[in-house]
């Protein structure tokens, strides 16, 4: 059954989600992915499918709650020294899925492996503030004790300077902690059947079709209401509300697209900010884009709000900077670039193009980004800018836009935490030009100073006035075209209780949910 307009039918729909009992599976939570994941093992964990399993798999030293607040995993007790150089952690009691305890020495051979040259992990950089791991990770220089375990229950982390983002880093998947036997026993399938001591472990894998988790027999945690959770592979979004209407999914992002219709339907949707900035990159090395006053017409050339409201059906928050909303300490900045074609006339006049120029902007393939750049290169048409499209598959844009290849690009970020420092530092600091996430390659020796300094910074108001300095120059220098911050909609079968959409992704373990 198909959901329409008709508030009968919906009511219909409802009714039949209540009523259907699942015998086989009362207590299995069932959920969809858009991708599969590419493995378990957190040291290869870079895409959304492989975070989120194998953050379920796998337990932190501290990791984030719904709120994306950072709180007690593996170690119930932190110490940091006063120079904020040295983190003491003392673990709680708990055990691997095959019931052996976890001791400190897992923590320890968990990030040596992390970081070690051999293992060759695109993650090593989140333990990267350790003294000596980028020399370590390189060429194999030994930490000289940064890394210890004195006992069975402690473990000690010294780190080059202070850096007050720490914690967030050992929250991400990457740093959760592996069975050392496991990983020595399976070597490169340890992805395929890995070991944690987190609140679930892997029972079935389907590749290509459905993935299984179980309760982890011997999590020492709070026990999840739940017996087990599926996630089953659909990666077509038609077929995913077509699953979930007819009862076989609990939870369902509601595609953009079909917002309208499921508003109009008296569905209730459930409404959260994603931690994602989406945004289309200049080439700051490239003439034009070299020139500040080019990239400023360019942002108050194309009507955003507009776009928003017809392509994006209002799932989204206009940009008037870098960090979201949620992250911000105070209200977002009044924006420099309201729409006004006029003035981007008169600023590429001033900047020596009375008559425009022609420029491409490449995508990844993806329908919704290219009926959004067909609206942008019509209101760039109208201030005598020619845009011509360029579409790649995944892997080659991503090279080439690291390359910088491209003129311009359209492109997201997800927050790897939640910390406006992720929103500054890898976007815009310049040792990270390229790969690192700087791809419009800005450099602004003023802003790199701001970012060092706020790294080190213990004091949480301070700090926040440096990013915040930082960003008020990103945002005048103009790297970017500055889009927007998207809106996350869900809906929720009746018979789910206890869920809330996590503000990072990892922050959902499903220990609440109740069925």
């Amino acid at each position: 059954m198909r959901l329409q307009h008709n508030g009968v039918i919906v009511t219909i729909l409802m009714l039949l989600l209540v009523s259907c009992s699942h015998e086989e599976e009362p207590q299995q939570l069932r959920l969809a992915l858009q991708t599969e994941p590419s493995t378990l093992d957190p040291a290869f964990a870079v895409d959304y499918s492989s975070g989120l399993l194998s953050s379920l798999i796998h337990d932190n030293l501290v990791r984030f709650d719904e709120e994306g607040r950072i709180v007690p995993g593996l170690a119930g007790r932190r110490e940091v020294s006063a120079d904020g150089t040295v983190y003491t952690f003392n673990l709680v009691p708990a055990r691997f899925s095959n019931g052996r305890s976890v001791k400190a020495s897992d923590v320890v051979i968990s990030f040596t492996r992390l970081l070690a040259p051999s293992t060759v992990s695109p993650r090593w950089w989140v333990l990267g503030a350790i003294r000596g791991a980028a020399d370590f990770h390189h060429s194999g220089r030994s930490m000289d004790g940064a890394l210890t375990a004195p006992d069975d229950t402690t473990v000690v982390i010294q780190l080059a300077q202070p850096t007050a983002h720490f914690l967030s880093m050992l929250s991400m998947p990457a740093a959760g902690i592996v069975c050392v036997e496991e990983v020595e026993r399976l070597g490169e399938m340890y992805g395929r059947s890995p070991c944690g001591s987190g609140p679930w472990c892997l029972e079935s894998w389907l590749e290509g079709d459905k993935l299984s988790l179980r309760r982890n027999p011997f999590y020492q945690g709070r026990a999840p209401a739940i017996t087990g959770i599926s996630f089953r592979i659909i990666p077509e979004s038609m077929t995913r509300i077509a699953e979930f209407e007819v009862g076989n999914l609990d939870i369902l992002e509601v595609p953009r697209a079909e917002l309208t219709r499921w508003r109009s339907a008296g569905v209730s949707l459930r409404q959260q900010e994603e931690l994602r900035i989406v945004y289309i990159g200049l080439n700051n090395r490239k003439s034009p884009f070299d020139n500040r006053t080019v990239r400023r017409a360019l942002n108050m050339a194309i009507d955003i709000e507009s776009i928003i409201v017809h392509l994006l059906f209002g799932a989204g928050h206009r940009a008037h900077g870098v960090i979201p909303p949620s992250l911000r300490k105070e209200p977002e900045p009044e924006g420099l670039y309201a729409y006004d074609p006029h003035e981007a006339r008169r600023l590429l006049t001033e900047a020596g193009f009375p008559e425009g120029f022609a420029m491409e902007i490449w995508q990844r393939d993806n329908p919704e980004s290219g009926r959004i750049l067909e609206s942008v290169q019509g209101y760039l048409a109208q201030v005598g800018i020619t845009v011509k499209l360029v579409t790649r598959e995944w892997s080659a844009f991503k090279q080439a836009i690291n390359r910088g290849t491209p003129d311009a690009f359209y492109l997201d970020w997800f927050a790897d935490y939640p910390d406006a420092e992720n929103f500054i530092a890898p976007l815009f600091h310049s040792e990270n030009v390229g790969g690192g996430g700087n791809r419009s390659a800005y450099t602004n020796a003023a802003v790199d100073s701001l970012i060092e300094e706020a790294a080190r910074c213990p004091e949480e108001n301070r700090r926040w006035e440096l990013y915040r300095r930082a960003e008020e120059l990103v945002y005048s220098d103009a790297p970017w075209i500055f889009l927007w911050f998207p809106l996350r909609y869900e809906v929720i079968s009746p018979r789910v209780r206890g869920y809330r959409i996590p503000a990072v992704f990892t922050g959902q373990r499903f220990l609440e949910v109740k069925l």
